[in-house]
């Protein structure tokens, strides 16, 4: 898919008012999307690497969500190669919940279940079943796996 047509489709996604609908023309450019997934409002992914980005069925990503895959310099920092960073994939596994305005960086894997609290910026990985929470994102709470007794 061309560049142009890639970022036409990625402002309908961020605007289309049916979660289905954003969920499935972010398919379409090249993000790996589970089934029942929520996207709300105003969530942005990677446009230059969206094919790096994997999100688990049964995920809710809430509105103004950023998922980047890649960190790019400014031209002056590239042409002096001061700072080149790869895209890296990004993983969030099933049943993740990604509050509102979290932001989720290059090569994070989010395991099964976890959350990340609103305005989180997670820059490591997130273990299964772990709420995170803050700039940089921390454990703050571990979660009761399905099937399991609370302690």
């Amino acid at each position: 898919m061309g560049k142009l047509l890639g970022r036409l489709l990625r402002i309908l996604a961020w605007l289309a008012p049916i979660y289905q609908f954003r969920a499935s023309v972010y398919r379409k450019c090249g993000v790996k999307v589970g089934k029942n997934v929520y996207i709300g409002f105003l969530v942005m992914m990677d446009g230059e690497f969206p094919e790096y980005i994997e999100i688990g069925d049964e995920a809710s990503i809430g509105p103004g969500v950023s998922i980047m895959a890649h960190s790019s310099a400014s031209p002056f920092h590239q042409r002096f190669k001061i700072y080149h960073e790869g895209p890296k994939k990004v993983t969030i596994k099933r049943g993740v919940w990604l509050a509102a305005g979290s932001i989720i960086l290059p090569g994070v894997t989010i395991g099964e279940g976890a959350i990340v609290a609103a305005g989180s910026v997670v820059s490591r990985d997130v273990p299964p079943y772990t709420m995170v929470a803050g700039n940089p994102a921390r454990a703050v709470k571990k979660l009761t796996k399905p099937g399991e007794e609370e302690s």
